[in-house]
């Protein structure tokens, strides 16, 4: 990973920590599909001030307005199918920029958590699966974990940190891709938190309260 700046970091949004430790703990956003890095960050206001708060935005402009990590095509029955390419392409870019702005910010390296919703929980399972050296604890809404773009077997992996949840009337990301893949890894990680409320593809309240509660554990 570089150590000297970045030439073209992602665009993003800031909220400074209110601490008084020399370095604060970081949460990094990670937005969906079609959405951009002020979604997320409308509701920055609301989490724990020890953390400094960071969205980034996607770095593929779409057609019809908004971002995404990578670029999403469906089949005539509706089969989803990921750019792979584009999503481990993303997945480095995030690695880089993370450091990068710890580094700008000054911030606390080992107390660094990645908070997506949807394409952006994609992404922030495979992070904080392949890369826990960097992050440290993952909050993933409304999301999966896609074995393609992990390094290993998903049963193989311990001593995960993570809060997730999901809508069980999700039409978007059927809810039964979270049970089969975030389940399996909860089954061998108690330290995994896994909630399902009875919502679509959304962020309702009683899931965004219980997030805060996990947050300041």
């Amino acid at each position: 990973m570089p150590t000297t700046p970045l030439d073209n970091p992602l665009d993003h949004l800031y909220r400074p920590a209110q601490t008084n430790n020399k370095q604060a703990a970081v949460l990094f956003l990670l937005h969906g599909y079609g959405s951009n890095k002020e979604d997320l960050f409308s509701f920055s206001n609301y989490l724990p001030s020890h953390y400094a708060v960071i969205a980034l935005n996607g770095p593929i402009a779409l057609p019809f307005g908004g971002y995404a990590w990578y670029e999403l095509q469906f089949t005539a029955d509706m089969e989803r199918l990921s750019n792979y390419d584009q999503a481990r392409g993303s997945l480095k870019r995030l690695k880089e920029n993370i450091q990068h702005f710890c580094n700008h910010y000054q911030l606390d390296k080992s107390q660094v958590s990645c908070l997506g919703f949807s394409q952006g929980a994609i992404l922030s399972w495979a992070l904080g699966l392949d890369a826990p050296d960097q992050i440290q604890r993952i909050i993933g809404l409304s999301g999966l974990i896609d074995s393609e773009l992990l390094q290993q077997p998903l049963d193989t992996y311990r001593d995960i940190v993570a809060f997730a949840s999901h809508g069980t009337e999700d039409a978007t990301l059927p809810v039964d891709y979270a049970r089969e893949s975030i389940g399996t890894l909860s089954d061998t990680n108690p330290t995994i938190t896994y909630k399902e409320y009875p919502a679509r593809h959304t962020i309702s309240q009683e899931n965004f309260n219980d997030m805060l509660q996990w947050l300041v554990r």
